[in-house]
């Protein structure tokens, strides 16, 4: 009877030093997020469907984008009564094109957290490419099935104090890797938006959301379903597309 406690103390042990042993850092978590979800160049065709309330139809805008790290990028919309709107994002300034207007404006400051044509993402949410790891502490704070992904769930405090999100929350697949949903709050600790992935396609090594929903937790009904099609990811992109020049054709 006592070899028999002895060896069931020895298994349990043992198990437990493995788990911790072979156990990720938060910030090991991060990282391999960041791998999967910042890229170096992106090209593709996105679809937003914008939903304001449970009376009105949903808006659908189309677009051509194109990106290369985190200072460069340039979105074109296509569909009817946006076409020719553009939008071109140099550092730390966006500047902004209308269908009829003749010179571009610059957007910058507090005002880059404006909604995005009316969706429920910021110009700063359409654009970021940044590393989680370098803006975020992060702690683990437990297990969650997410979308039927068993998931890592870490809350992340802001490690610099010019962010939009002072705190978020995600969950991260613990096979793909991926954010399956975030939780984005303020500095006061109110809630604001909720992103959700709702599709996920493995691109080359690496598993990269190509469907998500944010919801914006600070009115009713209103969500934006943001989508991509015909991904190109870590290819050259030329330099003349993150030009005024180009922005002002």
């Amino acid at each position: 009877m006592k070899k028999c406690i002895v060896s069931l103390l020895t298994i349990i042990f043992v198990s437990f030093l493995a788990q911790n042993i072979f156990a990720l850092t938060p910030e090991e978590i991060l990282n391999k997020v960041d791998d999967n979800e910042v890229f170096d160049t992106i090209k593709y065709s996105g679809v937003m469907t914008i939903k304001k309330g449970s009376r009105r139809r949903p808006r659908v805008k189309t677009f051509q984008a194109v990106a290369r790290g985190k200072d460069k990028a340039y979105i074109e919309f296509t569909n009817p009564g946006d076409r020719g709107t553009k939008y071109l994002k140099l550092g730390d300034e966006l500047w902004i094109k209308g269908t009829y207007a003749e010179r571009a404006d610059k957007i910058s400051g507090h005002k880059l957290r404006d909604s995005m044509m009316g969706s429920d993402y910021s110009y700063e949410d359409t654009m970021d490419n940044e590393k989680l790891v370098d803006r975020y502490k992060a702690t683990i704070a437990g297990a969650e099935k997410v979308s039927g992904h068993d998931c890592y769930e870490l809350d992340l405090e802001a490690k610099v104090k010019e962010i939009t999100y002072a705190r978020l929350k995600i969950w991260v697949d613990k096979e793909q890797f991926v954010a399956m949903k975030i939780q984005y709050f303020a500095l006061s600790g109110m809630l604001l938006k909720e992103m959700t992935v709702d599709k996920v396609k493995k691109i080359n090594e690496r598993y990269f959301p190509i469907k998500v929903r944010m919801v914006n937790k600070q009115r009713k009904d209103s969500y934006t379903l943001f989508e991509m099609k015909s991904i190109v990811l870590d290819e050259p992109v030329s330099e003349s597309m993150f030009s005024k020049q180009q922005l002002e054709k």
